[in-house]
């Protein structure tokens, strides 16, 4: 437990080191009495945001940041309805919810002079519109308590073992961490996007097993923490932040292969403070944090490639090219949908 304390306690550090060399960069000069408000997840993310990301901001602008943890859907929510004067500067969404966001003119271009750590990113991760940069990925495994489940799940149809029962969390469907996953056992079941039948008849049978449904990741990590329970669909960096906590858990790669999700940065349209959102952006698109990030205890996958992928993150991947090859979802077809799949699940899904 002591080294990881440790480790956590030099990324910290590490991220005034970085901070240092983003202050180089032009136009990041700015006063200190300016702030923005940005959004994070729940969870590991607002951790990795406020111990690496908030640090090397502020070193590098002067500017303070404040921090709120939001699920992308709710984020969304509060932004149309504060449109003339939005609640956020700078935002952080999964790729469905700012597809679907897209059509409602939300979003400020990205000054791509403002932001020159993007001459390292893919153009890939660069939406085509110009109005938001792919920061990050994540990867969705099968968590499980490894002092209470001795033998490591191997597929997603183990979570309906009898012996299971009453050890099993889900989270809201709100989630793009339960909304990937309906998907995918939809397609393993002869559904897809347009049609998540057979996902929702898989949970019917789950049901029985399910002992808690969290309303977001970083509350089904604490279900984890505080052993309420023992199996569950999650992302890498949850499991990797309890690991670094002191929680037997371990992320294991089902049968049917991992699935991935990408997390997309914008700037809100009507916010007084474009350059500094922009400089919010280039700070987390640095080589330095996306390192910070990628590494113990955290596991997020970068997009810059300059980053490192730590040795802890090549247990799922080495690159990025192997992560964009593993299962996603097509949004384009599930938004239409999507909030008609939330509303059934937060209606059929109780324990």
């Amino acid at each position: 437990m002591t080294s990881r304390i440790s480790r956590r306690h030099f990324l910290q550090g590490a991220a005034g080191l970085a901070a240092v060399q983003l202050a180089s960069h032009p136009g990041l000069a700015f006063a200190q009495s300016q702030s923005i408000v940005a959004t994070t997840y729940p969870g590991a993310w607002e951790s990795a945001h406020r111990g690496i990301l908030l640090p090397a901001f502020t070193k590098a602008t002067g500017a303070s940041v404040s921090l709120t943890p939001s699920l992308a859907v709710d984020t969304v929510s509060k932004i149309v309805a504060s449109r003339a004067n939005p609640a956020f500067d700078v935002i952080i969404l999964d790729e469905g919810p700012y597809l679907a966001a897209m059509a409602q003119d939300l979003f400020e271009p990205i000054p791509v002079d403002k932001v020159p750590n993007l001459k390292d990113v893919p153009a890939s991760m660069v939406d085509p519109r110009g109005q938001g940069v792919f920061v990050s990925g994540q990867i969705i495994g099968i968590a499980y308590n490894t002092e209470r489940i001795k033998t490591p799940p191997t597929s997603w149809n183990d979570l309906l073992k009898p012996e299971y029962k009453g050890r099993v969390g889900l989270a809201g469907m709100g989630s793009t961490l339960m909304s990937a996953w309906m998907v995918e056992i939809a397609r393993l079941n002869g559904g897809d996007e347009e049609n998540l039948e057979p996902a929702f008849e898989f949970v019917k049978k789950l049901l029985p097993n399910v002992s808690a449904v969290a309303s977001n990741p970083g509350s089904l990590a604490t279900l984890f923490q505080q052993g309420q329970i023992d199996i569950s669909v999650h992302y890498n960096n949850n499991v990797g932040d309890l690991q670094g906590k002191g929680v037997p858990v371990a992320l294991t790669r089902p049968d049917t292969g991992w699935i991935h999700i990408k997390s997309v940065m914008n700037i809100v349209k009507n916010t007084k403070n474009v350059d500094l959102a922009a400089a919010y952006i280039d700070a987390a698109l640095s080589p330095e944090v996306q390192t910070q990030m990628a590494a113990d205890p955290y596991f997020i996958v970068p997009v810059n490639t300059k980053a490192e992928f730590s040795k802890g993150l090549q247990a799922y991947a080495s690159s990025m090219a192997e992560v964009e090859a593993m299962s996603g979802v097509d949004w384009e077809k599930l938004n239409p949908r999507r909030g008609e799949y939330i509303d059934r699940f937060n209606r059929e899904v109780r324990v």
